[in-house]
């Protein structure tokens, strides 16, 4: 009976393991491992279109793939180009791309539980690429700046002949864009729009990119975005603000040391600048300037962080950093004060300064102020440009009837050699000698004694105001450009002047030019920049005949004469005339920058450029500033 019941019992138990499971596979199915496809066979075939190759910034249509079999999960390997997501359970493959990937396999795998299958996709993400990333000027009011851009295409090749066109929601620029290919990159130059009216404008100028002349056709990518921040002035402008970043010395570039930059007056400084890079750093009122024949003839000099400027009978020495005093000097104790503008050399700042009987080279420490030498000399009511400061001594204009002083530079006299009575000059020096134009031809001279080593007669010479009004420029061996500057006031420029350039080697005039020439020209590797009153324009001019090589016009209507000695670095030239200051590119020859201050123009060591506009006259008001642009 016993055995009987356990039979029972077990017969019971199992039919109720063969009723649940009965009933769970009524409820959940029977296949083997459930809903994970474990009873399938692997996947196969899976396959996409390859290869691919999309547009950055371009939503791509679906990719979707091919397969074989049940598939529960899609991965990816290496992760997708930045913007492409692969749905793991669809395996499509959608988005954007946001950044440029070259051509690459990507090992796509669709599995379930019984195994798996992979397919190598090839994608290729192109984009253009935008030398400068964003651009940012100041622009006069009324005018246009060219703005450079070089495209390069990345993963790709632009299909024909490249063409441009602009568009941004400010209406910052003008649509049509000039484009020129070489090789793979196509440069792009785009043109602010001239009725702009004054303002701070920023945003993004979207540049489409097309390959007909109707820009009908885009290229395969068909657009490049390019940030810009743009600042459109007038004279009634506010000060866009002060950048007052860290200052930075360019290797192997001198400072500002005397006037046009150096002993050699060519005005030039051995660097490329950006324009982009341009901000404005602080601004002060005008200084009160010397002014002969309303020529505003102040200049400033820069050494070691500081620049030193002289006005009122007072000589400055300021920080670059900010425009704040670092120490001053005041002339006013003496008999017949005066101050002309300075310069520095070797940690020491010169200056003319005195009048009548009161008349010294005067030299200072430059770190502080310290009196170093006070030499007498002799003068009358005039003024003078910058000593020029050579490696035996320091030269400047002077003399009770004209003349040329030299000193050493510990303060001794070294000679006195009588010149023209002429003022408003200096003489130009280089390792052999000492250049005089003080009227009626040109003086070589010994820099140690004074002796006359070369002269020759300027026939063109008129003396009407007894005034030169700037300096001899030195070129390549043996070349001396001059002119008689202070001319170009008379007859409202009615009589005008001649520039010439002086052959010492042969001892004559290589060649001249009649024009109205204001203020001294600038020099650089075989080529005179050189500003003109009659027309007004800015022309370059081969040193070897004279012959015009390209010319520029400033852009308004009421430019009508410049302001300002030419100024020059490796790429642009830069000008003030009686509105505004422009920068030049000298490849384009086109105007790259504005700024609606006019003044005489100085460069640093560190970078920033000044414009020191006239100061006040006889109690009058300052019409100008002294501003401070960083150029780096």
């Amino acid at each position: 009976m016993v055995n009987m019941a356990g039979a029972r019992m077990r017969a019971r138990l199992i039919w109720a393991v063969v009723l649940q499971t009965l009933f769970t596979c009524l409820l959940f199915g029977c296949g083997g491992g459930g809903g994970d496809g474990g009873g399938a066979p692997p996947p196969s075939g899976l396959s996409y279109s390859s290869p691919n190759i999309y547009a950055v910034g371009t939503e791509i249509g679906p990719l979707k793939p091919t397969v074989t079999g049940t598939v529960t999960s899609y991965s990816v390997s290496p992760a997708l180009p930045g913007g492409l997501t692969l749905d793991a359970s669809s395996g499509v493959i959608s988005g954007t791309p946001s950044a440029p990937a070259a051509t690459a396999a990507y090992t796509v795998t669709a599995r379930n539980a019984s195994g798996s299958v992979n397919f190598a996709l090839s994608l290729t993400v192109a984009a253009v690429a935008a030398a400068p990333g964003q651009v940012a000027r100041t622009v006069v009011s009324t005018t246009s700046v060219d703005i450079v851009v070089a495209v390069t295409p990345v993963n790709f090749k632009f299909a024909g002949s490249v063409t441009a066109q602009a568009n941004d929601p400010q209406a910052m620029f003008d649509p049509d864009v000039a484009a020129t290919t070489s090789g793979d990159v196509t440069t792009l130059v785009l043109n602010t729009n001239p009725r702009t009216p004054p303002g701070h404008y920023s945003g993004s100028v979207q540049i489409k990119l097309c390959s007909d002349t109707a820009c009908a056709s885009p290229q395969f990518v068909p657009s490049v975005a390019l940030p810009f921040d743009i600042d459109v002035l007038d004279s009634t402008s506010e000060w866009p603000g002060d950048h007052r970043s860290a200052l930075v010395a360019w290797a192997g570039v001198a400072d500002w040391s005397t006037f046009q930059g150096n002993a050699a007056h060519t005005g030039y400084v051995p660097v490329a600048v950006d324009p982009n890079a341009f901000t404005t750093r602080w601004q002060t009122p005008a200084i009160d300037v010397p002014v002969d024949w309303s020529e505003n003839l102040n200049t400033l000099v820069t050494a070691n962080g500081m620049f030193f400027i002289s006005g009122g009978n007072v000589l400055y020495a300021r920080s670059e950093s900010d425009g704040t005093v670092a120490w001053q000097y005041d002339f006013s104790g003496l008999p017949f004060p005066s101050a002309n503008p300075p310069a520095v050399s070797n940690g020491r700042v010169f200056i003319a300064a005195g009048q009548q009987s009161s008349t010294y080279m005067w030299a200072f420490n430059a770190a502080d102020g310290a009196l170093v030498f006070k030499t007498p000399m002799s003068s009358q009511w005039e003024h003078y440009l910058a000593p020029s400061v050579g490696a035996s001594g320091v030269y400047t204009n002077a003399g009770t009837y004209g003349g040329l002083f030299a000193f050493t530079p510990a303060g001794q006299s070294l000679f006195t050699a009588f010149e023209p009575q002429t003022s408003v000059w200096t003489p130009a020096v280089d390792g052999n000698a000492v250049y005089v134009y003080a009227g009626g031809g040109l003086t070589v001279a010994d820099p140690v004694t004074g002796a006359t080593t070369v002269t020759i007669a300027d026939p063109t010479y008129q003396n009407y105001i007894y005034e030169i009004g700037g300096s001899p420029v030195l070129g390549a061996a043996g070349s001396v450009f001059v002119a008689n500057y202070a001319n170009w006031i008379l007859n409202g420029g009615g009589i005008g002047n001649t520039l010439l350039r002086f052959d010492t080697a042969a001892g004559a005039i290589a060649w001249q030019v009649a024009g109205n020439y204001p203020a001294t020209p600038a020099y650089d590797a075989g080529v005179l920049y050189a500003v003109n009153n009659f027309p007004v324009r800015l022309e370059a001019r081969a040193e070897a005949d004279g012959a015009l090589l390209w010319s520029w016009v400033p852009p308004q209507a009421g430019d009508t004469g410049f302001a300002s000695e030419v100024l020059l670095t490796k790429n642009l030239v830069f000008v003030s005339t009686n509105l505004a200051t422009y920068a030049i590119d000298r490849t384009s020859q086109h105007t790259v920058w504005s700024y609606p201050q006019t003044g005489k123009l100085a460069l640093s060591q560190n970078g920033v450029l000044y414009i020191e506009g006239r100061g006040s006259q006889s109690g009058t008001p300052a019409p100008g500033y002294l501003s401070a642009i960083n150029l780096k």
